[in-house]
């Protein structure tokens, strides 16, 4: 089994093909989008919808939803993403685990130039550049980061329009409680309820409606590894230290 997108007016697009037990998914994509971009194009709503999902290339090596899929096709010559999808699975009866909100972990606007931003923050703030590539842009005071996109037509997950902010983070202790907590008493929330594996965190993206206003949230678990911070003392061992560097 097959899905194909429509075609892109671009000479370059590289062709990912995503694995998933004994179904294959193809798609045809720029070398500087990311797999969430790819998959959230390409495989189908069931296999997005309330799973946790690992990507992996046939070798075995670790491969995260934010890679460039330009970087896979040179490291390993083409761009075949093994994923295994693992159900969430639902609380039953009317038990809801409960779960910590750790704090704020980070705030991400659209900009029309984001070359501009990024160096106002950082010469004009004084502002860590810790990511800059042509995904996004995230700069950091230590504790908490501001994540910097492009704002333009096109782009999943993103706002289109400028100067708005393009979603809220927050770290807790149980992602997948949050998950359930969200569907029983998020209200006006909206989202396919995936769980996206990335390098330190696992990652829930909703939308959020409130009259005409629409935000965007993510929500994460930071991986053991990766969490606490370099300076003892701080406020929680739950966060992601973003003073680290890049």
């Amino acid at each position: 089994m097959s899905r194909n997108l429509e075609p892109e007016p671009n000479p370059d697009l590289i062709p990912i093909r995503f694995h998933v037990g004994t179904e294959t998914y193809e798609a045809a994509v720029r070398p500087h989008q990311i797999i969430h971009a790819a998959l959230d194009r390409t495989l189908p709503e069931a296999i997005r919808t309330n799973h946790r999902l690992v990507f992996r290339p046939p070798n075995g090596d670790e491969v995260f939803a934010d890679h460039f899929v330009g970087d896979l096709l040179r490291a390993y010559g083409r761009v075949e993403v093994v994923v295994e999808a693992t159900p969430v699975t639902r609380p039953t009866g009317d038990q809801v685990s409960p779960f910590t909100n750790f704090g704020f972990d980070h705030l991400a606007i659209a900009v029309a130039d984001r070359g501009a931003a990024r160096d106002f923050f950082q010469r004009g703030l004084g502002m860590q550049i810790v990511r800059d590539d042509p995904h996004q842009t995230v700069v950091t005071t230590g504790n908490t980061s501001l994540f910097i996109f492009d704002a333009r037509p096109g782009i999943p997950l993103s706002d289109p329009n400028p100067s708005k902010w393009h979603h809220l983070g927050f770290v807790v202790d149980d992602l997948e409680a949050a998950l359930w907590h969200l569907r029983r008493f998020g209200g006006a929330v909206s989202s396919d309820f995936t769980l996206l594996e990335r390098d330190e965190r696992w990652s829930l993206y909703l939308h959020y409606q409130n009259g005409p206003t629409r935000l965007m949230i993510q929500i994460s678990e930071i991986k053991p590894e990766a969490r606490g911070f370099a300076n003892p003392g701080r406020f929680t061992d739950h966060m992601f230290d973003y003073s680290k560097g890049p």
